[in-house]
């Protein structure tokens, strides 16, 4: 069976192409910049397709304005998922209303509690950085959400009385403009905090453990991490795989 997935984020959507629970490929857009209807309509040209695997962190009314733009034809073929729908995959830690646990949280985690039999943590850096635990019983322990750097960007920007995307930007812990001495303090905000997370969650649970990162700034994560960790860009489209069975 032929499928498409769509995850819908905050600041972009994701499509992939899925031939035989396979990850074909995933195309990246801002919402802004190319509409899905467009990216949808060009994608179905050129192939047939019978369903598609949906996730959303989006407010339902946004969600409804731009699923409204659709042909009715497209949205009957749509089939969205709920971190209720994990549960028999892992124990959601999010007792009382499971559905409030980021649907892209709970996808990770399936995907990610398939790829070992260790204790693991899946870290995804997006719009925000969310941290979370699943023990080798498949328990979810928990997990933490931290501010992406462009969410602790845009507060500056937003506070002060002028641009500072003007300046140059150095990439020097002694900065000497404001966009500097911002971005810098983000990135150690946004990156460097993940750290004392992973420290904490490892001193209370030292077990095996494997340690997943996905998302658009995955890169960034890589980069400032005290740990060995494990790449995976595709983890949520895996989980969608794996819960369509």
């Amino acid at each position: 069976m032929n499928l498409y997935a769509i995850d819908f984020g905050h600041t972009n959507y994701k499509i992939a192409i899925i031939e035989n629970k396979n990850i074909i490929s995933v195309i990246t857009n801002n919402y802004n910049d190319k509409p899905i209807r467009d990216e949808l309509n060009s994608l179905m040209k050129n192939s047939l397709c019978e369903k598609i695997l949906c996730s959303s962190v989006l407010d339902e009314g946004i969600l409804n304005s731009i699923l409204n733009k659709l042909p009715e034809d497209m949205r009957n073929i749509f089939k969205f998922f709920k971190p209720e729908d994990c549960a028999q995959h892992f124990s959601l830690s999010y007792k009382h209303n499971k559905n409030r646990m980021g649907v892209d949280r709970a996808l990770n985690l399936v995907a990610a509690s398939k790829k070992t039999t260790n204790n693991l943590i899946v870290i995804d850096s997006g719009t925000a950085t969310t941290i979370d635990y699943l023990d080798s019983d498949k328990n979810h322990v928990g997990g933490i959400i931290l501010p992406g750097k462009k969410l602790i960007d845009n507060i500056f920007f937003e506070i002060l009385d002028f641009d500072f995307y003007d300046e140059e930007y150095d990439d020097d812990i002694f900065s000497t403009n404001t966009r500097s001495c911002i971005e810098n303090g983000s990135i150690i905000s946004a990156y460097q905090s993940i750290n004392i997370v992973l420290d904490k969650m490892i001193k209370l649970k030292n077990n095996n453990l494997d340690i997943y990162v996905t998302g658009g700034n995955a890169s960034l994560v890589i980069d400032n991490c005290n740990y060995p960790l494990i790449h995976v860009e595709s983890l949520l489209f895996e989980g969608l795989v794996v819960l369509e069975g």
